[in-house]
């Protein structure tokens, strides 16, 4: 008797053993989950794990600051926006471009930005913000004739200009069929020829054209854009999974707010300058 007392005891102990341990488990599966969701590592780590690749101005590039290499340009300037919304600090991953997405996939990186387009076989693989940059295809005319170009069939009874081996050229040549266009190996050299007259229109990407609108007298920046189906778009890209909801809502309200305050144009032009000084 004194035995099955002792058994039964024993096996009530086991089952309040086991009673304890579905209950822990329980409650560790719910705190994993809250683990697990991307925004919650990124601030508990304390930085923002950042791929790119620092070869691209203006974009990103390597630049001497205070006797220092560091990684600077319009995407540096939307990483440290992005981290400051979330409170914590950035730390760069330098690499080929042709591995960030690798990089993502793999965990090493917790988000790109890195001038990258959210093209339909990327978008298989990765996961993408909202655009926060559309490089459009602008013209830059004449000060006083900024509505000149109102759609690109206007471009065929103009003398247009173009830069060598660039996609607008591509596009004025192949898309819209002007065979007669301008096509000089430098942007200055572009700008001299509008203002002596000698084209109507330089047709180029919106970041290029605002740098050269500041740096060349009575020239000016269009009113409308052309070529759209070629224009460079970016977004900030992650890892593909269910947990990067609130990570990607968190970067899309940054990528808004900068853009409701007029910041990204800002920032490209600054990161402009800085690529020339280089």
């Amino acid at each position: 008797m004194k035995g099955l007392k002792k058994i039964l005891g024993l096996t009530l102990a086991a089952m309040m053993t086991m009673s304890l341990v579905g209950c822990s488990s329980g409650g560790n599966k719910g705190g994993d989950s809250e683990a697990a969701d991307k925004l919650q590592q990124v601030k508990d780590a304390g930085k923002l794990i950042v791929g790119t690749s620092a070869d691209y101005a203006p974009y990103e590039f390597k630049k001497t600051v205070d006797g220092e290499e560091k990684i600077v340009g319009f995407d540096d300037f939307m990483v440290q926006e992005i981290a400051s919304d979330l409170g914590v600090e950035v730390q760069y991953e330098d690499m080929d471009f042709d591995s960030l997405i690798a990089a993502l996939q793999s965990g090493k990186v917790d988000i790109v930005l890195s001038g990258m387009t959210p093209n339909e076989e990327r978008k298989q693989a990765v996961d993408f913000s909202e655009l926060y940059y559309t490089d459009s295809n602008v013209c830059i005319v004449a000060k006083g004739k900024e509505d000149l170009v109102k759609s690109a069939d206007d471009l065929k009874d103009l003398k247009v200009g173009v830069q060598r081996g660039t996609t607008q050229a591509d596009y004025v040549v192949n898309n819209l069929g002007i065979d007669s266009a301008v096509q000089l190996t430098k942007i200055p050299d572009l700008m001299l020829e509008l203002q002596n007259g000698k084209i109507d229109v330089i047709v180029t990407g919106k970041s290029v054209a605002m740098i050269n609108v500041q740096k060349y007298e009575n020239v000016a920046m269009g009113k409308t854009t052309v070529g759209e189906e070629v224009a460079e778009t970016s977004a900030a890209a992650f890892k593909k999974s269910d947990d990067n909801k609130s990570f990607i809502e968190s970067v899309n309200s940054t990528i808004k707010r900068l853009q409701d305050g007029n910041k990204v144009d800002e920032y490209m032009l600054k990161a402009t300058k800085l690529a020339e000084e280089e």
